[in-house]
């Protein structure tokens, strides 16, 4: 393919060839970061705010190929390579689209950036087919978005997934291990006689406890699979992926101990009205059931004919 570039023999030269047209001067006047490309993706011209945001001197930039700042292999760099070609015969706009700049030169950290590109009018343009890049930092962006999502997906209280977050994730671990001929299992936790606790103690001393069990539940959790969510009230559960009935009873009696321990040290109650527990756990293997919400109406039996059996005990299958 033919270079579109303007025929001189540095970077520097090509900096200077365009540092005083009005093209330079209305990118420089622009709050963006502007990045001006030809039909190659080779860099025309940028703004001193591309500059920072790439991370070098408009110097070191101009002359070189934009798309070697685009990670490899992304199919979003195929898409630009193929926008900057369809430039050749028609007007083109690329809505914003989500990249990642990696300097094949660098070893910096990545930088996520959402990025547009447009044709530039043929008053700006002349001869050469000259197109309008803009950038935009999304790290800050997604940050955010990540710290909202986190929040959207928490249980204020207990610091735990709260409904939402459980039953999606679910969802998704229950077909991988469908898909995977993997075992999944799940635990369904209620304290016992929690609404008189809640009357003897006060409504403070039982979010207290509440965010004490929420604590000892995540500091139990098997692996970095596993999902402790506060289903509800005083119910909680865990979300067990890859894991047989065995292991899933062995930490059920487990959390049991661990629970009555803590009832007893930090909430001062009397020997007979220790605060317990009781616990329903369900295995899936071997189309034992047929869906997500079938294993969870299974521990959430297996829960309740704890309760009714005495509670302060585990029931499974």
């Amino acid at each position: 393919m033919q270079s579109n570039k303007k025929p001189v023999s540095n970077p520097t030269k090509l900096f200077n060839y365009y540092q005083n047209s009005s093209l330079a001067r209305m990118i420089n006047f622009i709050n963006e970061a502007i990045v001006v490309l030809n039909i190659d993706g080779i860099v025309e011209m940028l703004n001193s705010n591309a500059s920072d945001l790439l991370g070098a001197r408009r110097e070191q930039i101009i002359g070189e190929n934009f798309l070697d700042y685009i990670e490899s292999g992304s199919d979003k760099n195929s898409l630009i390579k193929r926008s900057l070609n369809a430039g050749k015969e028609r007007i083109i706009q690329v809505p914003p689209i989500e990249v990642t700049f990696q300097h094949e030169k660098s070893d910096d950290q990545s930088l996520d950036v959402e990025l547009s590109i447009s044709s530039l009018p043929e008053e700006f343009s002349s001869s050469n087919s000259l197109f309008l890049c803009i950038l935009r930092d999304m790290t800050v962006h997604k940050a955010e978005y990540t710290m909202l999502k986190r929040k959207a997906e928490t249980d204020f209280l207990t610091g735990l997934a709260n409904r939402h977050k459980f039953s999606s994730y679910m969802s998704q671990q229950w077909t991988h291990c469908v898909d995977n001929n993997l075992p999944i299992s799940l635990l369904m936790i209620d304290i016992d006689h929690f609404k008189r606790f809640n009357d003897e103690y006060g409504h403070v001393a039982g979010d207290r406890c509440l965010k004490r069990i929420g604590d000892v539940l995540s500091l139990s959790l098997p692996n970095r699979d596993a999902l402790a969510a506060r289903y509800g009230g005083e119910e909680f559960a865990i979300v067990l992926p890859n894991c047989h009935a065995q292991n899933a009873q062995l930490l059920a009696m487990r959390l049991k101990r661990h629970l009555a321990q803590l009832s007893i040290k930090l909430f001062a109650l009397e020997t007979d009205t220790k605060l317990t527990v009781s616990i329903g756990v369900a295995t899936h293997h071997n189309h034992r059931y047929a869906s997500p919400e079938s294993l969870i109406n299974g521990a959430d039996t297996l829960l309740y004919q704890a309760k009714a059996q005495g509670r302060n005990q585990i029931c499974y299958l």
